[in-house]
């Protein structure tokens, strides 16, 4: 167990907490780079925190479209008006082309994102606290 290797319920918190808010950035293909980042700054478990962004890998596939949906509040009208097997034969036939028409839209996705985000980590984050102190009073005994 991580407890008993000198990892401290904090900082254990703290690296899951950010790897799983940081894992569901609504950003395909960036999230490992991110969390990677984000856990060198904070100078976090590496692992742990990328545990935390691979177990959330299917909810962050599963909350792209509604991010998206949800971005649309800041203009009003469909950013993303296509079907789902639409938007995979455009990925597939030109990446970088269907990323250029729809930065508006993944720039909505990412703006509801950074909203949600703080009191996601903020509530996580005691959570886990709270937990693992417990689970680490229960260790020490």
């Amino acid at each position: 167990m991580f407890l008993k290797q000198g990892v401290t319920p904090e900082k254990l918190a703290l690296s899951l907490s950010l790897g799983i808010t940081v894992g569901i950035i609504p950003l395909y293909g960036l999230t490992s780079l991110l969390v990677t980042l984000v856990a060198l700054g904070f100078r976090l478990n590496f692992a742990i925190t990328h545990i935390a962004h691979y177990v959330v890998h299917p909810l962050q596939i599963a909350l792209i479209i509604p991010f998206l949906k949800l971005g649309q509040i800041f203009y009003g009208e469909s950013l993303f008006p296509y079907s789902i097997k639409k938007i995979i034969y455009m990925l597939n036939t030109d990446l970088w082309g269907t990323l250029n028409n729809f930065w508006t839209a993944y720039l909505s996705a990412f703006l509801i994102w950074l909203i949600i985000s703080g009191p996601l980590f903020f509530l996580l984050y005691r959570m886990l606290l709270i937990t693992l102190r417990k689970v680490s009073l229960s260790i020490a005994k």
